[in-house]
């Protein structure tokens, strides 16, 4: 018979087992929740989306592959598309035909569908998204464009107006043209604008090339002076006469020497509020082993508001493309002239307009039409790029209809699976559709918001100078 003590250490030992199997038993059940729960997030991690149906992320997705091979950039053409299509479509169909697809659903089918004949969104929304809202043509009567004017310049009062006019009198000066002496005509037109300047504007009057000869033995003194002849001053007719009557054509042509002179001239007597600007006459190139177009550069980084716009007066075509590059480096304007009505309508006309109070009059009177030609101008041409997004997305979903109804017609899907399918696709479609109208949407308020603020500009303009 067992004894009492000899039950209770069995006990204990049946226990102590019994213990033992429990957690082993439990230990292998958390091994088998934990390899199933593992197995439940395979399936997740396999059958992530390779496509959206989110805008944004519609623009991001690269081109299908069939789409790359077959079509590109014949997607936007009117004769090349039909056939590369048709190609694409074609060589899916061959493709799907040799796989195994009888437990494919909805999503793997319209998956497939999608990443072979899907086009590159990006590819026609980012002109849009980069097309630049800018009214060139809108230039107020100074040189500067409109739209890069704030209003708060726009506020201030009349600013204080610096002039350098250079002239050119190398012996070349001494030519005729239809309607006179070059030199002749170049001096009358120069006295007429600066007769026409605002009382806000000083004028100096320089001459380069008077001195010597056009022989190599007066090259160095011709090239070694530039005079002032009128020192910066408000216009007095008198003086401004007896200027012009100093000097004849002789010499040679250190038009470099000659736009350093005027910036120095100019730096010296001009404030930071002061506007500056140059305007020379010539009819050739530099002749005095200067480099102008960077003088002109350097002039227009000393002084920031300096413009440098240059008359080429009966040029030929190597002066011709070196006074127009001055010019552009010293941020102004270049023009060509061959006669005495040219010259006159350039510097009579054009100069004065750029300073003239009565400019700003004829300007306003026509620029609230053009800002409003331009702004359609500019919707026009986005309308064009708007078009191009949606023919290729219009192309794109009729390649992916093209290849449902043929899935359909051979049997690899029945009614019901290309309905599901067809259903995922226009969702696709409308998705990129509502973001690009987001996109076009923005692009056309930029341009006419910024027409709204060109014409709030043009109205200061009207009651700064009480026009």
């Amino acid at each position: 018979m067992m004894t009492k003590k000899a039950f209770i250490v069995l006990f204990v030992i049946s226990m102590t087992i019994a213990g033992c199997q429990q957690t082993e038993k439990k230990s292998e059940h958390k091994k088998e929740e934990k390899t199933v729960e593992t197995t439940a997030k395979e399936p997740t991690e396999k059958t992530d989306p390779s496509y959206s149906l989110i805008g944004e992320e519609i623009e991001e997705e690269p081109a299908g592959e069939l789409f790359q091979k077959h079509i590109g950039e014949k997607e936007l053409t009117d004769d090349e598309y039909s056939k590369a299509a048709d190609e694409a479509v074609t060589e899916y169909m061959k493709e799907i035909k040799s796989k195994d697809t009888k437990e494919w659903g909805a999503e793997e089918w319209a998956k497939s569908i999608i990443v072979n004949l899907r086009a590159d969104a990006k590819e026609t929304l980012q002109p849009i998204k980069d097309f630049e809202v800018k009214y060139n043509e809108l230039k107020l009567p100074d040189g500067r464009l409109l739209q890069d004017v704030s209003e708060e310049e726009l506020n201030e009062e009349a600013e204080e107006v610096n002039v350098a006019v250079l002239i050119d009198a190398s012996g070349s000066m001494n030519a005729d043209v239809p309607g006179g002496n070059k030199m002749a005509l170049a001096k009358s037109s120069i006295k007429q604008f600066s007769e026409s300047l605002g009382d806000n504007v000083n004028v100096s009057l320089s001459v380069f090339g008077h001195k010597g000869t056009g022989s190599d033995q007066d090259k160095k003194l011709s090239c070694g002076n530039i005079e002032t002849v009128y020192p910066l001053q408000p216009f007095d007719q008198k003086k401004f006469t007896e200027a012009l009557e100093q000097f004849n054509a002789s010499g040679w042509t250190p038009l470099a020497s000659a736009i350093q002179h005027a910036e120095k001239e100019l730096k010296a007597t001009s404030s930071e509020q002061t506007k500056t600007l140059i305007y020379v006459v010539s009819d050739g190139v530099e002749t005095c082993d200067g480099d102008p177009v960077q003088a002109a550069k350097d002039a227009k980084k000393s002084m920031t508001d300096l413009q440098i716009n240059i008359i080429g007066f009966d040029v030929d075509n190597e002066a011709d493309r070196q006074l127009k590059e001055v010019a552009s480096a010293g941020g102004g304007e270049y023009t060509s002239v061959k006669n005495k009505q040219e010259l006159d309508e350039e510097i009579t006309k054009n100069w004065k307009e750029r300073l003239s109070k009565t400019t700003w009059r004829f300007w306003l009177a026509g620029n609230i039409n053009n800002i409003n030609w331009a702004s359609v101008g500019m919707s026009n041409e986005l309308r064009d790029l708007e078009n191009d997004h949606i023919t290729s997305r219009n192309r794109e979903l009729d390649r992916m209809n093209a290849v449902l109804t043929l899935l359909l017609s051979n049997d690899l899907i029945d009614f019901d699976t290309e309905t599901a399918i067809s259903d995922i696709l226009y969702e696709r479609t409308a998705a990129i559709k509502d973001y690009a109208n987001e996109v076009i949407a923005e692009k056309h308020n930029e341009i006419f918001d910024t027409a709204d603020s060109l014409k709030e500009k043009v109205d200061h303009v009207t009651k700064d100078l009480d026009l």
